[in-house]
């Protein structure tokens, strides 16, 4: 069962008799049961011991805010996967690129070391003459290119060289960046997490977009849909989340909509 878990600091009014205590609430929705444990705590020490027997199997995938402390020696993990989030920035930017307003187009290119989303990069090709892909996998990315050069004749150019990203406008990178990617200043790069190495334009990671009434009814005070999806996605296979087109998406202070963003590239493409 999906387990969220928030630790709590307890009112002294209304715990004023109770020690550290354990709350338990389960919901149901679209066939789901997600459990959430709120520990209480009022001691100076979180007894995790107790937290571990109450999440039980549930103990290393747990739901739980990142500045929640979990030892390593009682078997508590928090749940982080990004492949809804590979997902997610790919299908912002086939959206970005579908509402961009300019006969020049955009200068697009993938940065999917991983191979990530071969599957899924033909989208982008529907609206751009060619695409460069920068990748440590090319037999997957050369065998999707053939499939689209026979199906619509779009062509898909797979290479190791990190240069062949500097001239693009539009970049999809589907995993934290480790490096410096060689991009222009005014490039936009839609990635997963916040990049371990400052790069030189502007990164979106964080995407905002409307769960089903019903799943976010599910959702405890506090976490986001981004996050929770995420677990149903991986966890659960909830893989028609993976379709999801997110409406915003935040990098640092700053947030971008999908018509901000094309209105920008626009501007970028409209001025080289």
């Amino acid at each position: 069962m999906l387990t969220f878990l928030t630790v709590e600091k307890a009112s002294n009014r209304k715990f004023l008799p109770l020690r550290n205590k354990i709350l338990e609430e389960i919901k149901s929705a679209e066939g789901l049961e997600v459990k959430h444990i709120r520990y209480i705590q009022r001691s100076k020490k979180v007894n995790f011991e107790k937290i571990a027997k109450a999440c039980g199997e549930e103990a290393k995938r747990l739901l739980v805010k990142e500045d929640v402390f979990l030892p390593d020696n009682m078997g508590l993990k928090r749940f982080y996967c990004d492949e809804l989030k590979s997902r997610l920035c790919l299908n912002m930017a086939i959206k970005i690129l579908e509402d961009i307003k300019t006969e020049k187009g955009i200068n697009v290119a993938v940065y999917d070391p991983e191979g990530r989303i071969a599957d899924g990069v033909g989208g982008l090709l529907k609206f751009t003459e060619s695409l460069t892909v920068v990748t440590r996998m090319a037999d997957i990315y050369n065998a999707e290119a053939m499939r689209l050069m026979e199906e619509s004749g779009a062509v898909l150019n797979a290479s190791r060289r990190m240069k062949s990203l500097s001239k693009a406008q539009l970049i999809v990178a589907p995993l934290k960046l480790s490096a410096q990617l060689p991009v222009e200043k005014s490039a936009v790069i839609l990635s997963v997490a916040k990049p371990a190495v400052a790069q030189r334009c502007a990164v979106y990671y964080k995407y905002y977009f409307n769960l089903s009434e019903s799943l976010f009814k599910l959702l405890p005070e506090g976490f986001d849909a981004e996050y929770f999806a995420s677990a149903l996605y991986t966890l659960y296979g909830r893989y028609d989340l993976g379709s999801y087109i997110p409406q915003a998406v935040k990098g640092g202070s700053a947030a971008h909509t999908i018509v901000s963003l094309s209105k920008y590239l626009t501007n970028i493409a409209s001025n080289t």
